[in-house]
C-alpha cells in the first residue's frame, strides 16, 4: 500500500496548478486595488512567498505521515500474517488509524481541490 504515487501527484498539483491560480489571484487583488477598490492590507511580518511555500510544506509532512502511518500498517499486517510477534489487537489498531488517515486525507484533497474550482470560476 505505498502512497508515493499518490502524494507526489498531489504535491506537484498543489505547487503547480493551485500556487498558480493562487498567484494569480494575488495579482488580480492588486489590480482591483490599482481601480479603486482597496487591497486587503498585508499582514506585517508575512510574507506571501513565505506563507505559499509553508502551506505547501506543511501539506506534504502530512501527506508524508499518513504515508508513514500506512506502511506501518501493512508491515504490521504483513508481520501477523507471516506468524510474526505482532498481535490481532495491534494490528487491527494500526488498521483502522491508517484507515481514518486516509478518510481524512481524501476529504482534505477533496475541500482543496472544491475551493481550487471555486476560485477558477471566479470571473474577474
Amino acid at each position: 500500500m505505498a502512497l508515493i504515487g499518490p502524494i507526489t501527484g498531489i504535491t506537484s498539483v498543489l505547487s503547480g496548478t493551485a500556487a498558480s491560480a493562487v498567484t494569480g489571484a494575488a495579482s488580480s487583488a492588486t489590480t482591483i486595488g490599482a481601480v479603486g477598490v482597496p487591497a486587503p492590507a498585508a499582514t506585517p511580518g508575512v510574507d506571501a512567498s513565505s506563507s505559499g511555500n509553508s502551506f505547501l510544506d506543511a501539506i506534504g509532512n502530512a501527506l508524508g505521515q499518513l504515508n508513514t502511518q500506512v506502511n506501518g500498517a501493512d508491515t504490521a499486517m504483513a508481520q501477523f500474517a507471516a506468524g510474526g510477534s505482532a498481535d490481532i489487537h495491534t494490528v487491527m489498531l494500526e488498521l483502522q488509524q491508517a484507515s481514518i488517515g486516509l478518510k481524512t486525507g481524501i476529504a482534505v484533497r477533496d475541500k482543496l481541490l472544491e475551493a481550487y474550482q471555486d476560485l477558477m470560476r471566479i470571473q474577474v
